[in-house]
């Protein structure tokens, strides 16, 4: 461009409509703008701090009483089993388990594709090695073996479809919802495992170690029990799985 056409070029004109403001008012516009500008970043910050912290999209409202879950276990993890009906068996000799009486060997089996088989092995040895539980009676003990010794029975950890056929095969229908024993076979329906009961109110590990205990008792020769009276503890061998009756949750056949 040219210097001549660069200097016959005028600033534009002002509208006639549309003052200067003068500068107080902006700068008081400009600090009511920033004071908006602070209350909102103030209260987005609060309600940043009511999202749930487990990264959930509701807002937590205070309430006058918590509200009970409809499943007291709606959160779990991963099932710890396949659904192929062949088993993963766990290796070692474990603990002897208990001070008194013959000792009963066990294996420890879960169903392929398997995730978590030491976890649940060790659930196993710490409900059998309680001292609530059955070697509480100096009658029993017990003692984890692998595959390749020889057991008395077997607990497996097994999918609702194959725990289902298993116990079938001892004359037992569950409906692919219970756990059960027949003879030689402890059978743990991994589902109950994984999630217990609608309503057991009780943890999680509270009804794992009832599932183990009871199944384990029937193994010993034991048969159901009744509630004996609401608000009273519910025996061990209580079908615990369909409901309480009114009793409290209980694992253990000597709490």
């Amino acid at each position: 461009m040219s210097r001549a056409v660069l200097a016959r070029q005028e600033p534009p004109p002002l509208v006639e409509d549309e003052p200067v403001e003068p500068r107080p008012a902006r700068l008081r516009r400009r600090l009511t703008f920033a004071l908006v500008l602070i209350v909102f970043a103030a209260v987005a910050l609060l309600v940043g701090r009511l999202v749930r912290a487990d990264g959930g999209d509701r807002i937590v409202v205070p309430q006058a009483a918590p509200v009970a879950s409809a499943h007291p276990f709606a959160a779990k993890t991963l099932k710890p089993v396949g659904t192929s009906g062949s088993f993963t068996y766990v290796g070692g000799f474990g603990p002897i388990l208990g001070s008194g009486g013959p000792i009963h060997r066990f294996k420890v089996a879960v169903e392929k594709p398997a995730t978590g088989v030491t976890d649940f092995a060790n659930a196993v040895n710490r409900t059998l090695g309680d001292r609530r539980s059955w070697i509480a009676s100096h009658r029993f003990r017990f003692q984890r073996v692998p595959d390749s010794a020889h057991a008395e029975f077997i607990i497996y950890l097994a999918s609702a479809a194959t725990s289902e056929k298993m116990c079938r095969t001892g004359g037992l229908e569950t409906d692919g919802f219970t756990s059960c024993r027949v003879p030689r076979k402890v059978i743990i329906n991994s589902d109950r495992w994984a999630g217990a009961i609608h309503g057991y109110g009780a943890p999680l590990a509270t009804y794992r170690a009832y599932a183990i205990n009871h199944e384990v008792g029937h193994q010993l020769g034991h048969g159901h029990e009744q509630c004996p009276g609401k608000g009273r503890r519910a025996p061990v061998m209580m079908q615990q799985t369909y409901g309480l009756k009114g009793c409290a949750a209980n694992s253990w056949p000597y709490p």
